[in-house]
């Protein structure tokens, strides 16, 4: 990563070199590779105005900012600009979650990373079955759930073996247990 710092209407110390470079290196934390950097350092009156430039895998993030103090000034445009490589991050990473999808049914649920990110989600389309077509298929495929659109009611309802040996309905929030 190159650093381009200039003064305008003041000279660039050695200690304000070093600082805006230190400062700088905090901005690679993001993950993002850091193109090139460039500051313009001006004094105006009692103004100290501090802008930068940083491209970013082409993408240019920019910030100005003028204080009273020059290290007030860095501090917060560093602020500004950390704050801007986090939004372009999010952005990114959000944009893969979005657009990548597996093959036929299964498909990766874009949903709040830190609950639905270890859950495959399967689109399946729920047969329409009459109450005893499900049990039936219930017993002979000896499988412990299934979920139906009820043929004659219209809606969502599923059957289940409990741990009783029983099988239970679901419907719409309530349950009913039956033999």
């Amino acid at each position: 990563m190159s650093i381009t710092i200039t003064g305008r209407h003041m000279t660039v110390t050695t200690a304000l070199r070093r600082y805006l470079e230190e400062r700088s290196e905090r901005l690679k934390r993001y993950g993002v590779e850091l193109d090139g950097c460039q500051f313009v350092l001006s004094v105006e009156k009692y103004r100290h105005a501090a802008e930068g430039v940083v491209t970013v895998k082409g993408r240019i993030v920019q910030g100005k900012v003028s204080t009273q103090e020059m290290y007030g000034s860095i501090d917060r445009l560093m602020e500004k600009l950390e704050r801007q490589l986090l939004k372009n991050k999010e952005k990114l990473v959000g944009r893969k979650l979005r657009t990548r999808s597996l093959s036929g049914a299964r498909r990766r649920a874009a949903s709040p990373p830190a609950i639905m990110s270890q859950l495959d989600v399967m689109r399946v389309p729920a047969p329409v079955l009459t109450l005893e077509e499900a049990l039936t298929q219930l017993r002979t495929r000896r499988i412990q759930f299934l979920l139906f659109r009820n043929a004659t009611a219209g809606h969502l309802q599923a059957v289940q073996w409990t741990d009783g040996g029983q099988i239970e309905l679901i419907d719409a929030g309530s349950s009913s247990s039956m033999e």
